[in-house]
């Protein structure tokens, strides 16, 4: 290379270097995503536990380290997931700013997979999360899932909701659950899923572990439900009314010629129960189908408090917004015709 073609070359490497790079220009969507996380950001944390737990069939204990995620809800107040915390002897959280502090558990829902823990932080450092709300979600909705996946901190995926209405046989929440596909990983578990504007609707608790891109939320309004139960009792409030029921389908309504094509059958009542002295009627006749027993007979619950039932998922999602003394009119059907049973919420039994 000749004397003066060096020069030029090293006279335009040394302007190109002194020029001021060119900011990026973001999409909407980045700009909205980069938005929703600093919303949301200084609110998650990482949770580690230490506990012991029981191997049943060998008899034995032996030590277990676990992590997860988790998020303020109140001052002091973090929810994640029951099964990040359910045998813990020692909870650590560490903060946005990476700063370790101990945390005690405050109340337990399992059947939701949920846990409430206390943490002595002032809330400038652990800013209460926006909640939103899981109600009129939407399939393909953008979300994205901050949380501590692999012990790799305050991190980020991104996806939309992929189904709703889902259920997990572990639970005991029904068909709630918010199916996603942004990417889950061990240390996720108790995470926020956010939606575009960094508002929490959901809490994420499993992905299928045979299966890409499949992960499951508990829904954000059923967590503000439980939220102040675990604060006053330690536990849920699920008052038992005293009877078993069962969907009924219209296959089912047209198969045995029953008076309604929506509800649930009554298929036992318990004496002297609150369903008991409302007069609720069970059924009497067993029939087997694919394996199921079927009770005819009884009554078919069709509404109550006139929202219409479809499932013993829309019952228990009823008694979980009642309290103690509330009263229940069902609108029942059989085959002497309609009526309707009123019955009070009784208090739980600890």
């Amino acid at each position: 290379m000749t004397q003066p073609h060096a020069t030029a070359i090293r006279l335009f490497l040394l302007l190109t270097l002194s020029l001021p790079h060119a900011a990026i220009a973001l999409t909407a969507e980045e700009q909205q995503n980069i938005h929703a996380h600093d919303r949301i950001a200084a609110s998650v944390v990482q949770i580690l536990v230490q506990g012991v737990a029981v191997d049943v069939k060998a008899g034995r204990q032996h030590l277990v380290r676990v992590t997860g995620s988790g998020f303020a809800v109140a001052p002091g107040r973090v929810v994640t997931n029951y099964h990040v915390v359910e045998d813990a002897r020692r909870i650590r959280v560490a903060l946005h700013d990476d700063t370790l502090v101990d945390a005690s558990i405050i109340g337990t829902a399992p059947g939701y997979d949920l846990a409430l823990i206390k943490v002595d932080v002032d809330a400038d450092r652990l800013p209460p999360a926006p909640l939103g709300t899981s109600t009129g979600l939407q399939v393909a909705q953008r979300v994205m899932a901050v949380s501590n996946p692999m012990g790799l901190n305050h991190s980020v995926s991104v996806g939309v909701i992929s189904g709703l209405h889902r259920e997990l046989p572990k639970l005991e929440i029904g068909q709630r659950l918010i199916q996603f596909d942004a990417a889950i990983n061990p240390g996720q578990s108790g995470g926020p899923l956010v939606d575009s504007e960094g508002a929490v609707i959901g809490v994420t608790t499993a992905k299928v572990a045979a299966a890409e891109a499949i992960g499951f939320a508990i829904p954000i309004d059923l967590v503000k439900r439980t939220l102040p139960d675990l604060v006053r009792m330690g536990h849920p409030f699920r008052p038992s009314i005293g009877f078993v029921a069962t969907p009924v389908s219209p296959d089912i309504a047209r198969l045995f010629e029953l008076p309604a094509i929506h509800g649930v059958l009554v298929a036992k009542v318990k004496p002297k129960s609150p369903a008991a002295k409302a007069g609720l009627r069970p059924g009497h006749r067993i029939v087997t189908l694919a394996d199921t027993d079927i009770v005819l007979g009884g009554d078919i619950i069709t509404a109550a408090n006139g929202e219409p039932i479809s499932s013993p998922d829309d019952l228990a999602d009823l008694l979980l917004r009642s309290r103690p003394g509330d009263r229940l009119t069902l609108t029942v059907v059989n085959g002497d015709g309609r009526r309707d049973v009123t019955l009070t919420v009784p208090a739980m039994h600890h």
